[in-house]
């Protein structure tokens, strides 16, 4: 299968992104890979662009003080549109029925 273009942008800029960061710590492939729990041939593919799995991605990530901002980029509730959809749609309250 053949990777979308946006999709392949986006690996190349989070790996160049992975990269600079890993950098701007001091932090060697070496260091960076075996506290992530991988290989550093591994993590070249990542900064490469070449794409992991997402565990090894988070893991490199946590390792490089980014995984939370990631993850909190994901929260449908930290978009308008998510915060406008809950509203519309989420109970305020939920009740527990009693059938008894």
């Amino acid at each position: 299968m053949t990777t979308p273009l946006p999709i392949a942008r986006a690996l190349r800029t989070l790996g160049h992104n992975v990269a600079t960061q890993r950098k701007l710590l001091g932090l060697t492939a070496k260091m960076v890979a075996e506290r992530a729990g991988t290989t550093p041939a591994t993590l070249s593919k990542l900064e490469n662009g070449d794409g992991t799995s997402l565990e090894i991605t988070l893991r490199v990530l946590r390792v490089l003080g980014l995984m939370d901002g990631v993850v909190g980029a994901t929260d449908p509730y930290a978009t308008e549109r998510g915060r406008l959809l809950a509203d519309e749609k989420l109970p305020q309250r939920v009740r527990v029925r009693t059938d008894g």
